[in-house]
């Protein structure tokens, strides 16, 4: 067991997509280690996805939340919070819903505790005004690691539950969103909108469209998250798959079987023991679903990873892109 203390900051920003289009955000930017005098000076630099939480199963986890407004809108005083979207038996006081809990005003900390039990891939958001502020950016991926890695039998070998049948040699981030680009003109423009008339124009894996997604350098440092794949033939790779839109999203590698091992941060294990865990071809999860999912790398080459609902794999309909990217196997 360990202490885990991060401190994130609630604020607003810009991302882009591809076809030079400019989209205003709320967002989380991490303020871990940022000296006290100079938290303030990060304000507009949220990032889509937020930053990754990650702890080990058993620590004790410390989150501060800090508001700390919006530039680009300075008349938005709205409060924040942080919900761990499925996070088992967590008291209401720290579970980020404001009817029942705390959210935090602009300039003032919040201290969230959490004491992960369950390994898996999570996700967090902010649930004050969570159809806008989810759609808005307000989310983040969040990981809890197996006991089973720190047992000495298993030093230096990698899990995603506690079931040697769950090792992997690596593991990447699947991080799926949409975005309604006349919703965040409106927030950014202080306009109304009918979020019944929602209809997103992009879709984003870790952040980006494509041809983003496989873009490796420092070009997105609001979107910090490559959506490329790496791997060597015949290791193990970990897809934590996560679903923060509004929609199903059906995902799918061409050539590569996948493994589905967990879902909604549960080993698919019966209660015997029995190993539940199945293949598919293609991915289906709903909003607020996540997945974790092991494949073997093939030979070398480039397998396309794409959505299977193509009207998906555009830049706003006009140019190829959206929740498209690659595995290289090399």
């Amino acid at each position: 067991m360990a202490i885990v203390a991060r401190r994130f900051g609630a604020t607003d920003g810009r991302v882009r997509t591809p076809d030079g289009g400019e989209h205003y955000i709320f967002g989380f930017v991490d303020l871990t280690g940022v000296p006290e005098e100079e938290i303030f000076a990060r304000r507009g630099r949220a990032q889509l996805p937020g930053p990754l939480l990650e702890a080990d199963e058993g620590d004790e986890v410390f989150l501060t939340l800090t508001n700390l407004g919006m530039p680009t809108r300075p008349d938005l005083d709205d409060s924040h919070t942080i919900h761990w979207h499925g996070f088992p038996n967590q008291i209401p006081l720290w579970d980020g819903v404001p009817e029942a809990s705390l959210s935090v005003p602009v300039g003032r900390d919040f201290v969230y505790y959490y004491r992960p039990r369950d390994p898996g891939t999570y996700m967090y958001h902010c649930h004050f005004e969570p159809v806008e502020h989810i759609q808005m950016g307000m989310v983040g991926p969040l990981i809890v690691r197996p006991a089973l890695e720190k047992r000495p039998e298993f030093a230096g070998r990698r899990f995603a539950y506690n079931d040697p049948t769950t090792e992997y040699d690596r593991e990447y981030l699947v991080f799926v969103t949409e975005l309604d680009a006349d919703a965040h003109a409106a927030v950014a423009g202080v306009q109304g909108f009918d979020w019944t008339e929602y209809r997103p124009e992009y879709w984003l894996l870790n952040g980006r469209s494509y041809p983003d997604t496989v873009r490796s350098g420092p070009e997105l440092p609001r979107q910090p998250y490559s959506g490329l794949i790496f791997a060597s033939p015949g290791e193990k790779v970990l897809l934590r798959c996560v679903n923060l839109g509004y929609q199903q999203h059906s995902l799918t590698i061409l050539g590569i079987t996948l493994r589905v091992v967990g879902v909604d941060a549960q080993p698919l294990r019966g209660k015997n023991g029995e190993d539940l865990s199945y293949y598919k071809n293609t991915l289906y999860f709903a909003g607020g679903q996540t997945m974790d999912v092991i494949f073997t790398a093939p030979e070398p080459g480039v397998y396309p990873l794409f959505n299977r609902n193509y009207h998906k794999n555009t830049n706003a309909g006009r140019t190829f892109g959206g929740m498209v990217s690659e595995v290289r196997v090399e």
